[in-house]
């Protein structure tokens, strides 16, 4: 009977269907995305963003297949075998979740051989994330094979079809209430993130009691099909109260991928265990960014990666010890050139005198005028702090930074240092106006 459902049904079709689909989206979402390929957690993490247009095209391939079962003339003439009900869906079901399991491994198979040549972190983090994928597709698959069951109608499925995609759509943009952790999407912005272990169980519950209710829907006859609702219910119960209040709170540091790697010999430079085979070309730029702090008060003696979580951008005091970088230029967003070039590194170190940004950009709904000029006051003494240290102008100047330039370059060696010290304590400190300390009693040019 398997293999019958296997060749006749439409489980063929829906998983050459969810191949080609996840194939494309992997090829063209995360095309020139290098951190989506350089390590375990972020690629299963994106791949999972992937089902959130593959879950629709499951959802109506099983309530097409289901149409055959709830048609009058075949309902009628099934009733009549012997058969229970059950073992009747157990083939169809099975045939369904046979195929959408190969394409969803196969498609994972494709990324997993990039990232097995990108990383030398090796871990078994990822599978969880993995296997609520596929059970997420599952469930999404006989879920629509009941609703199909039971609402035999030719346009049951594209209707299903539709209204998934805007659900997911509107999910995937929702970032606070428990209701937008209910997608199969996990967003991962960073590769020191993975999602937390609450949160994966409680999608794990939610995910198999929609699939014990599309099987209810299905197996079950006439008015005891109302269990359906009561495995989805107990599913959504279970999974709410262990979801935390926005989405960016279920993702958090994983503590293993975070863990510094540093060199052995002084001065010491670190990064994450996640990028531990970048530390040789790390090493010359941070050592040569030292020796050009080195002068000033309170100069660091370390360098190492930033580890903290992309979502959790409040300022904070910095220690003096130490210069923070970032190995990447930006979330996941936006990476078309992700990695920080190894010639820029050394400025990127130097910006703010060896310090990280105390302002961050506000939410859309909170950047007026006061905050953006803050951002932008900031910006421009990182961006002449920079070029002070190398000698050189670095960046693109805005129109407020631009004539001091020629002013604090012709300065003293001693009063270059003088006020690139007096700005590196207050951005540890994150306190005053960092552009105009730096600039304090200069006119510009």
């Amino acid at each position: 009977m398997l293999g019958i459902e296997l060749r006749r049904s439409t489980a063929p079709v829906a998983g050459a269907l969810a191949l080609v689909l996840g194939l494309v989206s992997v090829l063209y979402l995360l095309s020139g995305m290098e951190p989506a390929f350089g390590q375990w957690t972020t690629f299963t993490g994106l791949l999972r963003d992937t089902l959130e247009f593959l879950c629709p095209v499951a959802l109506g391939a099983g309530a097409w297949q289901g149409r055959r079962e709830g048609r009058p003339e075949v309902a009628e003439l099934i009733t009549t075998t012997a058969r229970p009900a059950w073992r009747r869906a157990l083939p169809v079901a099975g045939a369904l979740a046979i195929t959408l399991t190969l394409a969803y491994l196969l498609v994972f198979a494709y990324g997993a051989v990039q990232v097995a040549g990108n990383t030398s972190y090796q871990h078994l983090g990822w599978l969880p994330l993995l296997l609520v994928g596929e059970l997420s597709l599952l469930a999404a698959a006989w879920l629509g094979l009941g609703i199909g069951t039971v609402l035999p109608s030719v346009y049951t499925t594209p209707i299903l079809i539709v209204l998934s995609l805007a659900v997911l759509r509107v999910l995937a943009f929702a970032v606070t209430g428990k209701s937008s952790l209910l997608g199969p999407g996990t967003h991962l912005r960073s590769q020191m993130l993975t999602i937390a272990p609450q949160v994966t169980l409680g999608q794990a519950f939610w995910f198999t009691g929609l699939a014990v209710g599309g099987l209810v829907l299905v197996m079950v006859p006439g008015r005891r099909r109302y269990l359906a609702l009561l495995a989805i219910g107990a599913g959504l119960a279970v999974a709410l109260p262990l979801f935390p209040a926005t989405r960016d709170e279920a993702s958090v540091i994983d503590a293993e991928a975070a863990a510094p790697v540093c060199t052995t010999d002084a001065p010491r430079v670190c990064v994450a265990k996640a990028h531990a085979d970048a530390l040789d070309d790390i090493t010359g730029p941070a050592r040569d960014a030292l020796h050009r702090l080195a002068p000033l008060a309170s100069a660091p003696a370390s360098v190492s990666e930033i580890t903290v979580s992309p979502y959790d951008n409040s300022p904070k005091p910095q220690p003096s010890g130490v210069v923070s970088f970032d190995l990447y230029s930006a979330d996941l967003d936006d990476q078309s050139q992700p990695k920080v070039p190894a010639e820029e590194l050394e400025t990127r170190m130097l910006e703010g005198a060896g310090t990280t940004w105390c302002t961050v950009l506000p939410p859309e709904e909170q950047r007026d005028r006061e905050a953006m000029e803050r951002l932008d006051r900031e910006y421009s003494a990182r961006e002449l702090s920079a070029s002070m240290l190398l000698g050189k102008p670095v960046g693109t100047f805005d129109s407020e930074a631009a004539p001091f330039w020629p002013v604090l370059h012709a300065l003293p060696a001693a009063e270059q240092q003088r006020r690139l010290s007096a700005l590196r304590q207050a951005l540890l400190s994150c306190q005053g106006d960092p552009l105009a300390i730096l600039t304090q009693g200069l006119a510009p040019q």
